[in-house]
């Protein structure tokens, strides 16, 4: 989920980063993402998987994209969001240790940093899209 925020003080959007404290990719960041449950829209996952890592409900904006990462066999459905609450503090679970929210701007930056190449994709992605 490419969880987007703009503060007052920002022109631009920032979204929500997670360094990640379990295999795979232990260290690396990421978005809140996850496989679904039985019977799950990829809608419902992605809103489900965001609360549980960040602790924050999201309205979806739209669908960014569809990613292919071959090493792991899956394809992600990658969606903007933004959080029902504004003010919503992060609240990470234990999958994480730590996060970051990444202004547009700064993310070539953190690419290098990302655990797996398609939400690298995703992200680079999202920094050459207009501002919606």
């Amino acid at each position: 989920m490419l969880l987007e925020r703009r503060t007052d003080a920002s022109v631009e959007p920032s979204i929500l980063l997670l360094r990640r404290a379990v295999d795979p990719g232990r260290g690396g960041w990421d978005l809140p993402a996850g496989y679904l449950d039985p019977g799950e829209s990829f809608e419902m996952a992605a809103r489900r998987e965001t609360r549980e890592e960040a602790g924050i409900e999201v309205e979806i904006v739209a669908l960014a994209g569809v990613y292919h990462s071959p090493a792991a066999n899956a394809v992600t459905a990658v969606f903007r969001a933004r959080a029902l609450d504004a003010a919503a503090p992060v609240d990470l679970d234990a999958e994480s240790s730590e996060y970051a929210w990444v202004a547009r701007s700064q993310v070539a930056g953190w690419l290098p940093k990302i655990a797996f190449p398609s939400m690298a994709s995703a992200i680079s992605d999202w920094t050459r899209a207009a501002d919606r």
